[in-house]
């Protein structure tokens, strides 16, 4: 049994003891917070975690505190999600899926919200970090991607729609992070190097094949080939300068300033945008090519046609 599952319903006491999360003070208060939740069960620690997430992003607490405070709810929240009912097709219609997001993606969504609001809040206060901050930097990014991934997964696996916001904020993240690194906040098709062995360029390229996969062909992602894959191909996937594209057909495109993931542009790219286009390798487009016949890229790998 999961830790955070409980056969039985917890008390009224302990329901209102589970409904205070507590931020000041000794973190000690904290995880006694999270002891009671412990034997409370995921039918009531899941809306309390949800509620500790929302008013944390309303305290006002340092980054350091920030961190440390999302750091002790991390494994809570995970251990949470593993037990939470999922959105099985057999207990529920596509159309009742597809009305709202579920608890998970709720928990999923706000710890990816609070770690994008500590990361911002760290790179203020500490402008020159040591080799220590650095380190506690790099776990916020890895986290925020690890989070974000989730969300994508979650919604591939189980037919729900990802949270709004989303698609949105990881574009923003990356941009942000290529701001911090080049020194300004768009410079199309520029890497954001590696922080120590994390890389958040091939973390977003992963996401974005994902993304579009799932869009195209939604199916997919019960294969275990293509999940494998999915890293190996995210390496050898370029995001390309659309100046440097333009009169081409039928490319996939990553625009920053949208909420949702990269889409193909039926016509020709006529003007620059916002963002890139993305090239992955073909195996990955063999992957997600229609079966009987047609592709969804017109016969051809995108990026590859003649200008018409």
């Amino acid at each position: 049994m999961l830790s955070f599952d409980a056969p039985s319903l917890p008390s009224p006491l302990v329901m209102r003891e589970c409904t205070r999360p507590r931020f000041d003070g000794n973190l000690e208060k904290l995880k006694d917070w999270l002891a009671v939740l412990r034997g409370a069960g995921v039918r009531q620690s899941g809306p309390a975690l949800l509620m500790a997430l929302e008013n944390l992003r309303k305290e006002d607490v340092s980054a350091k505190r920030r961190l440390t405070i999302l750091s002790t709810l991390k494994v809570p929240i995970l251990k949470t999600c593993a037990g939470l009912p999922k959105p099985y097709s057999g207990e529920s219609t596509e159309i009742d899926r597809s009305s709202g997001v579920t608890l998970e993606q709720r928990l999923n969504r706000l710890m990816f919200a609070n770690l994008l609001q500590a990361l911002r809040q760290f790179d203020q206060e500490y402008p020159l970090p040591s080799g220590r901050q650095l380190r506690r930097r790099q776990w916020t990014i890895r986290n925020a991607f690890r989070f974000a991934n989730r969300q994508i997964r979650y919604a591939g696996l189980w037919r729900t729609p990802i949270p709004p916001g989303t698609w949105r904020d990881v574009h923003e993240l990356y941009l942000y992070l290529m701001s911090r690194r080049h020194g300004s906040s768009w410079e199309p098709g520029a890497s954001s190097g590696t922080i120590g062995d994390f890389d958040p360029s091939f973390e977003y390229k992963l996401l974005l094949l994902l993304g579009f996969a799932l869009k195209t062909k939604p199916s997919v992602v019960q294969s275990e080939y293509f999940m494998d894959g999915l890293e190996g191909w995210a390496v050898q996937t370029r995001l390309d300068d659309p100046h440097n594209l333009l009169g081409r057909i039928r490319l996939i495109i990553v625009g920053v300033s949208e909420d949702g993931p990269a889409r193909q542009l039926e016509s020709t790219l006529d003007s620059p945008f916002r963002g890139w286009v993305l090239q992955p390798p073909y195996p990955y487009i063999h992957e997600i090519e229609d079966p009987f016949g047609g592709t969804a890229f017109g016969m051809q790998p995108p990026g590859l046609a003649l200008s018409a």
